[in-house]
């Protein structure tokens, strides 16, 4: 089964940290557990959590500075505060640092475990806004890269036109005459990278379409898919429509 999140446990009790560690994994959250503020460090350089649930006073007694060294990191970890020995200036800090709960030893259990459904929920909640807002940037990324490369062609005049009707015109050789286009018919590298463009387009599109939902967005990915079978017949075969002209060695 899927743990409902991951906890750190920090708390040089050992009687606390087991008791608190065992009733937490029987509510499905996976646990680790380390008793002093050197093996909090170590554990949060290691791996990522969820949640943290901390005792105020270990061995190092630096779990506030910790605490703030998150902040100022943006790193995105409801913290859980629990001592034995409240404090004015400790509660105070604790509200300046935007901890989750500051709790009292003995600790109620029901108190503590709504805290720690509320902040994982937070913690999931905003995990889901930072992967859809990248999403999002990888999506408006691909589009660029595909603007910026059907900015490169000369479009025909009808949008139905195949990569097949593209190649089939003649390619100018280097003896023009003087005042033609040279660059009227694009190089079969330029057709490569805008399929390239295309593919990657279309990855994008149906990455993200659980996440944005938009009729043209699925319009655009299915036009997008059309294209791409078009040029397939001739890009796998790109020898029979570029560099020798009809007639010519």
């Amino acid at each position: 089964m899927t743990p409902q999140g991951s906890i750190l446990l920090a708390d040089d009790e050992d009687t606390f940290l087991e008791a608190t560690k065992d009733l937490l994994e029987e509510e499905g959250y996976s646990c680790h557990g380390v008793h002093d503020a050197s093996e909090l460090s170590a554990a949060l350089a290691s791996s990522e959590y969820d949640l943290l649930i901390t005792d105020l006073n270990m061995p190092g007694n630096r779990i506030m500075e910790k605490v703030s060294q998150l902040r100022e990191q943006a790193k995105i970890m409801p913290v859980i505060v629990v001592t034995g020995y409240p404090s004015v200036p400790t509660a105070v800090e604790s509200v300046r640092l935007n901890v989750l709960e500051y709790m009292i030893k003995p600790v109620n259990f029901p108190a503590l475990l709504d805290a720690v459904k509320r902040g994982i929920h937070h913690k999931q909640t905003l995990g889901t806004i930072t992967h859809a807002r990248q999403d999002a940037e990888n999506r408006t990324q691909a589009l660029s890269a595909l603007e910026e490369t059907l900015r490169t062609f000369r479009l025909p005049e009808k949008p139905q036109a195949t990569l097949t009707q593209f190649t089939s015109l003649p390619r100018h050789s280097s003896q023009e005459q003087p005042g033609s286009d040279a660059s009227a018919v694009p190089s079969m590298t330029d057709y490569f990278r805008l399929r390239e463009s295309v593919f990657h387009t279309i990855q994008v599109l149906q990455k993200t379409k659980s996440a944005f939902r938009s009729k043209d967005l699925a319009g655009l990915r299915k036009y997008l898919e059309t294209v791409l079978c078009e040029t397939t017949d001739t890009l796998k075969n790109p020898r029979d429509s570029t560099d020798t002209p009809s007639g010519t060695e």
